[in-house]
């Protein structure tokens, strides 16, 4: 689902800025001095290097230490010109002053310091955005900007947070011009909370529930209809996936389902009392306000490949009875029972197996079927080749439009079913080509590495 950004930040919750919008001014006011920290305004400098509470660190993030704290005082000469030059420059950003403020903080302090650093910058020049200092979160909060939302934003440099952090703002002021760049700082910390939790909400879960034929013909129910009304024995949620197996005798998986609407009263089924078995009668008789669950049929399967022998092969512990929710192999396998042609990522754990003559062998795991993971890592990288540079469209023209590989930069036989995949850190779009390499030697290689051994 596409969203409105504007609408999106305008439902947002604005904190109390006023500690912060009172506190910049003032800082930028004394690093355009220049001088010495000693000839700061006291309270200003001990507003940012001791209580830290009206500075950006008020909204929530983090401080120097103290023993980094004397170290920064110590080389602030070297500071001061750098903070002076930015601090005058309030109109555009100054990179080439950033970097030598975040080279002389690691150098002072023997420690990147990064946190506190864009601090420090985004107090110096608001059009940095203030909150989001992290660049892991930046990068994470354009990602969901250009995969829930129609908005597209300019090249940036990804590596750089000043980079990513100046490209937000911008964005920001061309969906509010009226407002100040103070008036930001709260946004993308309070929007990446928003996105994540509709994020949770969108993510399908997979179950798996059984019918018995002898209480519930539900093959002839689907001959007539594509939906069933499905007793409320599970909590599942519209868009949800739900696989059925069928007991005895034919004990396999058969329908695969969409749930399409929740908790509707027994009185407002859909009529199927036709296909009840002699001896047996929904439970909606005697509540008409029980709850049921709507699901639609997506698609019928005769494969003996999900029989219950077969599937106990592949993950399934006993018989299924009760419903459950699938997971990890077990859920792999059914789904490339149901969807043999859809493997949304393209990571290969031994490319020197999978093409011998005619046979083609495609492992698949539940990283790779996440297209939501696929679509915010392009989305955060693009689709140029991050170890060659190459671009499909530019060389093949429409043809080429959005085909890249993506790769796991942790590899997945490292990773476990419980692990928590982070689509813009996690994966990196390459090449066919490049993506071969990389799995030349296992682990594979670093992209980095392979630049260097490429000679890009």
């Amino acid at each position: 689902m596409k969203y409105s950004l504007k609408e999106q930040i305008s439902q947002l919750e604005v904190p109390n800025l006023s500690h912060y919008k009172k506190f910049t001014p003032l800082f930028i006011k004394e690093a355009a001095k220049g001088l010495n920290w000693t000839q700061w305004d006291k309270n200003v400098f001990d507003d940012y290097f001791e209580k830290a509470r009206n500075s950006v660190a008020y909204l929530g993030q983090g401080v120097m230490r103290p023993k980094q704290k004397e170290a920064v005082k110590k080389n602030w000469m070297r500071l001061a010109p750098h903070l002076q030059a930015i601090a005058k420059s309030q109109d555009k950003p100054l990179w080439e002053e950033y970097a030598q403020v975040r080279q002389i903080v690691k150098e002072s302090t023997e420690d990147n310091m990064q946190i506190a650093t864009n601090r420090m910058l985004a107090c110096l020049q608001p059009k940095l955005l203030c909150t989001e200092v992290d660049l892991k979160k930046v990068n994470e909060l354009i990602g969901y900007i250009q995969t829930y939302t129609d908005i597209k934003l300019p090249h940036y440099d990804k590596e750089k947070w000043e980079s990513a952090s100046y490209t937000l703002l911008e964005l920001f002021h061309q969906l509010f011009p009226d407002r100040d760049a103070l008036d930001f700082a709260y946004i993308p910390w309070k929007l990446l909370e928003l996105f994540k939790e509709k994020e949770k909400k969108e993510i399908v879960t997979y179950w798996l529930i059984s019918s018995n034929d002898s209480i519930f013909r539900l093959e002839d129910c689907l001959n007539e209809s594509q939906y069933v009304d499905w007793q409320s024995s599970f909590s599942p949620k519209e868009g949800d996936v739900v696989f059925i197996y069928r007991t005895k005798p034919t004990q396999r998986v058969c329908y695969m389902m969409e749930v399409v609407a929740i908790n509707i009263p027994y009185r407002k089924t859909i009529n199927d009392i036709k296909y009840w078995g002699e001896k047996h009668s929904p439970k909606g008789e005697t509540n008409p306000d029980e709850p049921y669950h709507r699901l639609k049929l997506l698609k019928k399967t005769t494969s003996q490949a999900l029989q219950l022998r077969e599937l106990q092969k592949h993950g399934m512990k006993g018989v299924p009875q009760g419903p459950r929710k699938l997971l990890g192999n077990l859920l792999e396998y059914i789904l490339n029972v149901f969807e043999p042609n859809q493997t949304f990522f393209d990571e290969i754990p031994n490319p020197e197996t999978v093409f011998e003559g005619a046979k083609k062998e495609i492992i698949v795991n539940r990283y790779e079927r996440n297209r939501e993971a696929r679509e915010k890592c392009i989305a955060a990288h693009g689709c140029k080749c991050a170890a060659c540079g190459m671009d499909f469209e530019k060389v093949y023209g429409e043809i080429g439009r959005g085909f890249i590989h993506v790769h796991h930069i942790v590899p997945l036989s490292s990773i476990g079913e419980e692990y928590e995949l982070d689509p813009i850190n996690d994966l990196i779009p390459v090449c066919p080509n490049c993506h071969a390499m990389l799995h030349r030697k296992d682990p594979p290689y670093d992209v980095n590495a392979l630049k260097e051994l490429g000679k890009f």
